[in-house]
């Protein structure tokens, strides 16, 4: 009997809690200076998704252009750190949440970290960015693809 209510909660409700989660921990880190989890919260999609990286999709192959990023003047921690901060959103945003919301719901909801952590105008403009995101993801059903565009998007954000 537990075992079917965890089962129902799971499929109805995990995008949200995840999400609550999500900002849950980005506050907590914000006010209190508790550890960061946002990193678990976004990955844990990946416990939930049959095929998230959809490996046999033609949109795939943009994996090719992945060395191009290793020509810009970043160092390679930077570079890391940003290849999986754009996967691990993209992964929780368009592979997860898109799946029940709409994408300017799951837009909007992309903003609102992005306030709480940066508090400035560039953060509350990050929402024009994932309207882009979300029809790339619509027409190409590839969080590879798509987390490529946000990592090219943030590299040319930040180093030109």
């Amino acid at each position: 009997m537990i075992d079917r209510k965890i089962g129902w909660f799971i499929r109805n409700y995990s995008e949200v809690f995840l999400y609550l989660l999500l900002l849950a921990s980005l506050l907590s880190r914000k006010v209190f200076g508790l550890p960061d989890l946002s990193a678990f919260v976004l990955l844990s999609p990946l416990i939930f998704l049959d095929d998230p990286f959809k490996w046999k999709n033609k949109w795939n192959l943009s994996v090719i252009t992945f060395p191009a990023t290793l020509l810009t003047s970043i160092d390679l921690y930077n570079l890391l750190n940003m290849t999986l901060s754009a996967f691990a959103e993209e992964l929780f945003f368009r592979g997860y949440l898109m799946r029940r919301y709409s994408n300017i719901v799951v837009s909007f909801m992309f903003t609102i970290p992005h306030l709480l952590l940066y508090q400035n105008l560039q953060s509350a403009l990050t929402f024009f960015p994932s309207l882009i995101y979300g029809v790339a993801y619509q027409k190409t059903q590839s969080l590879i693809f798509v987390s490529l565009l946000h990592l090219y998007s943030n590299l040319i954000y930040n180093y030109i």
